[in-house]
């Protein structure tokens, strides 16, 4: 995962292994992280091959940007599997480094599949992209409600003043507590932002 070089990889001839309806997530050369919903996102977001440091699909394998004959960006063949415990630093150094754009807060993923999956599902789900078949849900003192996504969820707290009576559902049923966090040390909690922490789902009472 060397990002020091910025040498320019050419693939001529090499098949890419990438389909239109595959979606991705990214890491750059700065260890920001993204989701692009399919190939040709992707290749939208970067305008040459050392600019993406990994990126990966759902399976867990990883890539790199590489020219085609034509000097085009397109996806190079996969690298095998990602490097796990290289993932997991690089994503929880990412959450760290930038707290405001990366808000749902899971548990610490203890093996490849749990990061990848956190990874895919989080950032589709913060930028809008909400799968199939799945509703959030707000729990607020014991009323429920069913918003449309975070910005809506963020829009229905924003004047709320205690948060700790607050649970968050997603679609694919991670449970939440919101947490207010300040943009500065010096500024007040109410004009900062609101992380969504995973908490335990309570066990079902029968």
């Amino acid at each position: 995962m060397n990002t020091t070089s910025r040498r320019m990889e050419d693939l001529s001839g090499l098949p890419t292994g990438a389909s239109p309806t595959r979606d991705f997530v990214a890491v750059d050369d700065s260890g920001e992280f993204s989701y692009h919903q399919s190939e040709q996102a992707l290749m939208t977001a970067f305008e040459y091959v050392e600019e993406a440091a990994c990126i990966i699909d759902r399976s867990g394998s990883a890539y790199r940007l590489a020219l085609d004959p034509h000097r085009h960006l397109v996806l190079g063949p996969s690298r095998g599997p990602v490097e796990f415990h290289w993932l997991r630093h690089a994503w929880m150094d990412a959450q760290d480094t930038h707290p405001e754009g990366y808000r749902l807060r899971r548990f610490y993923p203890v093996t490849r599949d749990e990061v990848v999956s956190d990874l895919f599902e989080t950032l589709a789900l913060e930028r809008g992209t909400a799968p199939a078949g799945g509703a959030w849900s707000l729990d607020i003192d014991g009323r429920a409600s069913h918003p449309s996504g975070m910005a809506d969820i963020d829009r229905r707290l924003a004047h709320q003043d205690l948060l700790a009576h607050v649970h968050v559902t997603d679609p694919f049923g991670h449970l939440y507590r919101p947490a207010r966090r300040r943009r500065h040390w010096y500024m007040p909690a109410a004009i900062g932002f609101i992380l969504y922490v995973e908490i335990p789902v309570p066990a079902a009472t029968h």
